[in-house]
């Protein structure tokens, strides 16, 4: 058996879409078209049942809104589908964000990037298959067979250019820029953003408790709660880049390689005939990780003597206890009195880990309390992002290829390599697009620390400048002023001409990039009430730009 390998390793989909099944003996035949003239190769057969061959686990085409195979089609139809443009992807309001009181303040914020590396594997395997082309030809719009033909061949030719997996991001800073034909960015909205927006809420909600538990163990136990299969592993990886310790998700550990951790549910110790035996028959069977849970009957009367006698038993074994777990009551009360008998009983090395809907604000409540709880287990209220349920990112366009035969307003004609920026206007300042194909500097002072970003037009470059001033994007009265800084630009070529060309890190890589880039930023702006607002500004020429087509809309 080759390990770590499926069948589509071996027969690509993309260029073998169908498989003729043998009616006699059901020996397959991959194959590039519809039709088989040949025997079967097993039997001698003629006769074939032929279905289309994807991958289910990599079929992503229609993972779209229909309207953007409406508008694919009607590109189509005027022959532009095929017209370059450039989308910037990004964020208006942090999540999870908190005031104190009556403050009405502006609050900071901000989101730790994710999803990056799972939406490189759907780009890389995006096509429609039969089944799609054929679902596509029984809707009412009745499709052009050219059209569904083009579709067959379609596949993502364009340049992304990300912010890497695990840094953190500010509003309207763009953690994603894609220059492709317009159908192709259409085409891969719904998708995109839907990977992008739940996976960086996730690691977002990872990093704040990471954040709050201050180097105590923490595992990701959210499986069963989770909106959906996907999204309870997906999460699972998000919680590792955060810096969680394990999961208990046995699916996760697997496609990810995570490390997972499990030990009873109350339904282990109810089945046994006393707590006592069913603690004794689980620590008989994997001592090296034994957590003993306290509240089936009574925490304090029950469980915890018992655990305690338990404890004693392994000692005299030469094992150890690892941990007690508390997974309801007043956890501050409850671990104060376990940590206090245990330490009487000479237990001090064991352990106590607390469940229970626990997220950050709890976690720091109970710290603040003085609960002696070791490990965090931590399910529900990450796993759905309960307080905050959806990060509204966003897909939009911001500039275009010049159409064929189309002049500038002064008669000239547009160079190959033109861009035409765009804009969109509305009464809400807040969504008043940044327009034109833009990079991102971050600035850093002489210990490394980050000082604000830097959104500016692609050809403009930092290299020489001594020094920025970063003017609040909506305030003219705040400006802040940076001098003898350092500058790195955040955005990495993912993808060229459709083809991958940036290295994937591995896991633990983008785990200790998320938590070097975090380190980076100074407490203020990552509490987790009213956290400082960090700078992002617009250069002069891109602000000068903005406020033209602004004002050029107004006439």
């Amino acid at each position: 058996m080759v390990r770590g390998k499926t069948l589509f390793d071996f027969i690509d989909p993309k260029e073998f879409r169908f498989v003729h099944v043998c009616s006699s003996c059901g020996h397959p035949h991959f194959s590039k078209g519809e039709e088989r003239k040949d025997s079967c190769l097993n039997c001698s057969g003629s006769k074939y049942d032929m279905v289309p061959f994807f991958n289910p686990a990599e079929d992503y085409a229609l993972d779209a809104d229909y309207y953007a195979i409406t508008m694919m089609y009607a590109l189509w139809k005027q022959n532009v589908h095929k017209n370059k443009v450039v989308y910037d992807d990004f964020y208006r309001k942090p999540p999870f964000v908190r005031g104190v009181g009556d403050y009405r303040g502006e609050l900071g914020g901000y989101v730790a990037f994710g999803g990056l590396g799972h939406l490189i594997s759907m780009l890389d395997h995006l096509y429609f298959n039969e089944q799609d082309i054929e679902y596509l030809r029984q809707q009412p719009e009745a499709f052009d067979e050219a059209f569904l033909d083009e579709l067959r061949t379609m596949r993502f030719s364009g340049d992304l250019y990300s912010i890497e997996e695990g840094n953190l991001v500010f509003p309207h800073t763009p953690t994603l820029r894609i220059e492709a034909p317009v159908w192709e960015c259409i085409w891969i909205e719904a998708m995109l953003l839907n990977t992008i927006n739940s996976e960086s809420l996730l690691l977002t909600k990872g990093s704040r408790l990471v954040t709050v538990t201050g180097g105590d163990v923490l595992l990701e136990m959210g499986k069963r709660r989770a909106q959906g299969r996907d999204s309870s592993v997906y999460g699972a990886k998000m919680a590792y880049i955060a810096g969680f310790d394990a999961t208990s998700n046995v699916k996760a550990g697997k496609a990810f390689d995570l490390p997972i951790t499990g030990t009873m549910a109350h339904v282990y110790i109810m089945f046994h005939e006393s707590e006592y035996e069913a603690f004794k028959s689980y620590a008989d069977t994997f001592p090296e990780k034994v957590i003993l849970l306290l509240d089936t009957t009574n925490t304090l009367e029950s469980g915890l003597p018992n655990a305690i006698r338990i404890a004693k038993d392994m000692e005299q074994r030469g094992q150890r206890l690892v941990a007690v777990r508390l997974d309801s009551g007043d956890l501050a009360y409850l671990s104060k009195k376990v940590r206090n008998r245990l330490d009487e009983e000479g237990l001090h090395y064991v352990k106590i880990s607390a469940t229970n809907d626990l997220d950050e604000a709890t976690i720091a409540s109970l710290k603040q309390q003085g609960a002696q709880i070791d490990i965090w287990g931590v399910g529900t209220k990450f796993i759905t992002a309960y307080d905050h349920p959806a990060l509204g990112g966003v897909h939009k366009i911001v500039a275009r290829s010049p159409f064929q035969h189309e002049e500038k307003g002064d008669g000239e004609s547009y160079k190959q390599d033109d861009w035409i920026s765009l804009i969109k206007i509305s009464e809400s300042i807040d969504k008043v697009l940044n327009p034109g194909r833009k990079k991102v500097y971050r600035l850093y002072d002489h210990n490394h620390m980050a000082k604000g970003d830097y959104i500016c037009l692609a050809h403009e470059s930092l290299e020489g400048k001594e020094e920025i001033v970063l003017k609040h994007p909506t305030n003219p009265l705040k400006s802040k002023v940076i001098r003898h800084f350092t500058f790195e630009e955040l955005h990495k070529k993912i993808f060229e001409n459709g083809g991958l060309v940036y290295t994937q890190p591995d896991l633990p890589q983008i785990r200790n990039y998320h938590q070097s880039s975090k380190a980076t930023f100074w407490e203020e702006y990552l509490r987790l009430e009213v956290p400082e607002v960090y700078p992002v500004a617009l250069s002069d020429e891109l602000r000068e730009l903005k406020e033209q087509m602004i004002a050029g809309n107004k006439q």
